[in-house]
């Protein structure tokens, strides 16, 4: 069992932690080693100069159990300018709807101020402007918060904070729900963060934090979840402990498509009873063991085997022919970087959203095609399913083209063909 030292270097654009970001200790144990990668979004035009890479390591603290990556990647790179638009994924748009439903069954305000953190395209954020609700987005990226403010989403194009919080309770009011999706994990001043959070929604208001699940993540092998954005993978614990700290009680729960296995948890300044969806999940994740070392280092070895059956059997195919991949996201590039996969084997990937088309892949170089010109070059070839948790939707639409070549589906858990 290896514990890291307690120091901090920097290098260029990330630095590593010597401690805890969440509890402080510098007790961290390894979990599994992803090796040097660019950052999963960096992708570049040809002749354009490479991302440089960073340490994708994965650790678990001691003291608290928070599973969390050891290098910072500065935020201002990362997510100053953005490329995934939740509205390329017809999954999302539909979930966008129930989620909305979920939330305001959740609130005693009919039409509450609504105000989200990191609401990206405004996408989750329009379904409640539908419903008459008060809305505000806040999203660091630039380019993404200019379109959505001219679709009618108001955003601020903004890293949120407690001094945002501050600033948001004085110019618009206090909201009765907070919104921050698939973002806790994401974010370097954690605890400023959640403390902005606990201000906006005061002693009355409700906030629902979507995260990619740790035991999903363990149970499935979600190994490709891990990318520099992702600092924390938190279990129902360790997300708890951290919002506690801020005042904000866990009170409810749901599960979420998003990610390949997601949860939206509800909190609130009231110390309201837990639903028995929450004490559920709470008994599962203790019988689980999901905060257990060694529970999480089996996941590192698992991961590390199954990197390894990926490649072989992708090497495999592309001896007769080269494959093609669908799906350019961040987590196929951390998947096909540690299982070493790269233009050798696949000539290009198919992607919906246009921000990509015409980039290569980050690290792997593989050219992003529109879905229009991927769909003429199909026949005869074999496809990576790198968008592995839109299965049902892509692999159904690739058939209903006419794809009859095989299609390999790396995860959850198993590869397997369709």
């Amino acid at each position: 069992m290896a514990t890291m030292e307690a120091k901090s270097i920097t290098h260029q654009i990330w630095s590593e932690i010597g401690s805890c970001r969440l509890c402080g200790s510098s007790e961290l144990n390894d979990v599994l080693d992803l090796g040097a990668q660019p950052p999963a979004n960096s992708l570049r035009k040809s002749g354009d100069v490479s991302a440089p890479e960073a340490p994708l390591k994965l650790v678990r603290c001691e003291s608290c159990s928070a599973v969390q990556l050891t290098a910072t990647v500065d935020p201002r790179y990362l997510f100053s300018k953005y490329v995934w638009v939740t509205a390329t994924s017809a999954t999302a748009r539909t979930y966008s709807e129930f989620f909305c439903n979920q939330v305001l069954k959740r609130t005693s305000n009919p039409l509450p101020f609504v105000v989200e953190v990191a609401s990206n395209d405004g996408t989750f954020l329009s379904r409640f402007k539908d419903r008459g609700c008060k809305i505000l987005g806040i999203d660091p990226a630039s380019n993404i918060a200019a379109a959505a403010s001219a679709t009618g989403i108001p955003t601020l194009p903004e890293f949120f904070d407690e001094k945002l919080a501050d600033s948001i309770l004085a110019h618009s009011g206090q909201p009765q729900v907070v919104i921050a999706r698939n973002v806790i994990p994401h974010v370097k001043e954690i605890h400023s963060i959640v403390k902005g959070l606990a201000k906006l929604a005061g002693a009355e208001g409700t906030v629902a934090i979507e995260f990619h699940y740790a035991k999903a993540i363990v149970d499935e092998l979600h190994y490709d979840s891990i990318y520099h954005e992702h600092l924390f993978y938190f279990s129902l614990k360790s997300i708890a402990g951290l919002f506690a700290k801020c005042g904000l009680q866990a009170f409810d729960v749901f599960p979420s498509p998003i990610s390949g296995g997601s949860l939206v948890l509800f909190f609130s300044a009231a110390a309201l009873e837990p639903s028995a969806a929450l004490k559920e999940h709470a008994e599962a994740e203790n019988r689980a063991r999901l905060n257990d070392l060694s529970v999480w280092q089996q996941f590192g070895k698992s991961s590390e085997k199954h990197a390894r059956e990926l490649k072989q059997l992708v090497a495999g195919y592309a001896k007769t022919s080269p494959l093609i991949a669908y799906g350019a996201s961040a987590r196929s590039s951390t998947l096909m970087n540690f299982a070493r996969i790269s233009n050798k084997e696949i000539e290009f990937v198919i992607d919906r959203n246009p921000l990509k088309h015409g980039l290569l892949t980050p690290g792997t170089d593989i050219p992003i095609v529109s879905y229009e010109d991927g769909k003429k070059r199909l026949a005869g070839r074999t496809m990576l399913l790198l968008a592995w948790n839109f299965e049902d939707e892509v692999v159904g639409d690739l058939r209903s083209i006419g794809f009859k070549g095989d299609i390999i589906v790396p995860l959850p858990n198993k590869i397997h063909i369709r």
